[in-house]
């Protein structure tokens, strides 16, 4: 009975040995082209009308001026006299302003929200902020100082900008 039971188990294991998985064949997928793009159709833009030159605005050209002082004719061997050395002139500051019977309105407004800036970056303990948070912290400073040095000279519209990104800035360390 022995044998018989060997020769059984070796048909068994040699039949499950014997036994190979099917062969999977992938099917072809056909090859893919995209499409043509569509005909272009360009049109010619054709101006009936020549534009009108625009007009070219001339600076008045001031007189001369008059000698500082006219030559005598008393003194032929005098030399004649040195111009001053051209100093230059300073550009007047770039001043921007709001619209007139605003401004006093608007200045509080700005001064409002200087003050809400303030009040956010004095909450902030800047000893705990990291490198690029103490860097924005100081700039947002920076803004407040420069909004409240514009309200001094007037340049209000210039402070409502520097007061508005101060403002900004602020709100997200008060975040």
């Amino acid at each position: 009975m022995r044998a018989g039971w060997m020769v059984v188990t070796t048909a068994i294991v040699a039949s499950a040995c014997a036994a190979k998985a099917p062969i999977r064949v992938e099917p072809e997928l056909p090859i893919l082209e995209p499409p043509l793009p569509p005909p272009r159709v360009i049109a010619l833009y054709v101006d009936d009308e020549e534009p009108e030159p625009a007009p070219v605005a001339v600076a008045p050209v001031p007189p001369p001026r008059p000698p500082a002082r006219p030559p005598s004719k008393a003194e032929p061997h005098a030399e004649p006299a040195r111009a001053a050395p051209a100093r230059p002139v300073a550009a007047p500051p770039l001043t921007l302003t709001p619209s007139p019977g605003t401004e006093v309105q608007t200045e509080a407004a700005i001064r409002n929200l200087l003050g809400r800036a303030a009040r956010d970056l004095s909450r902030v303990n800047a000893t705990a902020l990291d490198a690029d948070g103490r860097a924005q912290f100081d700039i947002a400073q920076r803004f407040l100082q420069q909004a409240d040095e514009a309200l001094k000279v007037r340049n209000i519209v210039f402070a409502g900008k520097l007061a508005d990104k101060a403002a900004t800035l602020a709100a997200g360390f008060a975040r």
